[in-house]
């Protein structure tokens, strides 16, 4: 699964066919050769909606793209599967970093 984060940025992991963790979640910058360890190694089927952002820049015979598949959420949702947001804490791939505002003159 690959979700979309700013600019030419995904957060995926990887997962081998039984679903074992192949390389944990992680920031990746997407590139010609951001995943190209792994394609030249096996198949590698890109989804979700950081998945767009790779197309345009991998190209590998062993890429292809997955399209319209169901957000974990809105799986969830149809379950009625829904978190106490008072009790929850998300899980942040990286930490908060603000930045000076530049000034507007």
């Amino acid at each position: 699964p690959m979700l979309d984060a700013r600019r030419m940025e995904v957060y995926a992991a990887l997962y081998d066919r039984a679903l074992k963790e192949v390389r944990p979640v992680g920031a990746d910058i997407v590139e010609a050769d951001t995943y190209k360890a792994f394609l030249d190694q096996h198949h590698v089927f890109f989804f979700g909606n950081g998945a767009d952002k790779c197309k345009a820049e991998i190209v590998h015979p062993n890429a292809h793209f997955i399209d319209n598949v169901t957000p974990l959420a809105e799986k969830a949702m149809a379950e009625e599967r829904f978190e106490d947001v008072a009790y929850f804490v998300p899980f942040y791939l990286k930490d908060f970093v603000a930045k000076a505002a530049k000034p507007l003159l």
